[in-house]
């Protein structure tokens, strides 16, 4: 349990840096709410004893907000649907099953960053890389929810695996932004070889 705790605090530390970078050029806010929900989280846990579960409910619905305000795709409907959905999570789950809305909303998050993706591949013929690392990392982000949702005996070893595994997907963040990640050009045929 003692590496656990080294993993967690170090996470904390690396994923502290990402938003100074993305300040100008990235998904600012959504890192900045990802970079101190780890430190909200345990002071809330230290302090009145809150489940982290709720935190990261709270989180992800903060986080799905602000990729749909990234993505243009942010309208006061989806806010009012997203909000419900929460109210909705808190009412009828309990603790066991309070990690599938955060799942849900973490999916949502990816499907919106896809999107983007595709977007940009298909106007600009490039894979963007910093919107692929961002998606992957929200993939990681699920698995370990759903990991420890299903088993947590089992899926607490899978939580941190991911989480020291985040900390090499966080430097990827720390020294690239949207303006300046690499894209991967792709070269395209407008004819058909038979």
């Amino acid at each position: 349990m003692y590496l656990a705790k080294i993993i967690v605090y170090i996470s904390i530390l690396f994923w502290l840096l990402p938003p100074f970078r993305q300040i100008k050029g990235g998904y600012f806010l959504y890192f900045l709410i990802s970079g101190y929900s780890d430190p909200i989280t345990l002071f809330l846990l230290w302090h009145l004893k809150l489940n982290p579960y709720y935190s990261h409910l709270i989180i992800s619905l903060l986080l799905t907000i602000s990729i749909f305000y990234y993505t243009k795709f942010l309208k006061i409907r989806w806010i009012i649907s997203l909000v419900l959905f929460l109210i909705l999570s808190l009412w009828l789950c309990d603790k066991s099953t309070l990690y599938i809305p955060i799942v849900i909303f973490r999916i949502l998050i990816v499907w919106q960053l896809f999107v983007s993706s595709a977007n940009e591949f298909l106007l600009k013929h490039k894979i963007n890389l910093y919107l692929s690392v961002l998606i992957f990392y929200e993939l990681t982000v699920i698995l370990k929810y759903v990991a420890v949702g299903i088993n947590y005996t089992n899926g607490i070893y899978m939580f941190y695996l991911t989480l020291a595994f985040e900390m090499f997907i966080c430097i990827f963040f720390i020294f690239y932004n949207l303006e300046n990640s690499p894209l991967i050009k792709l070269p395209f045929s407008n004819k058909y070889e038979y």
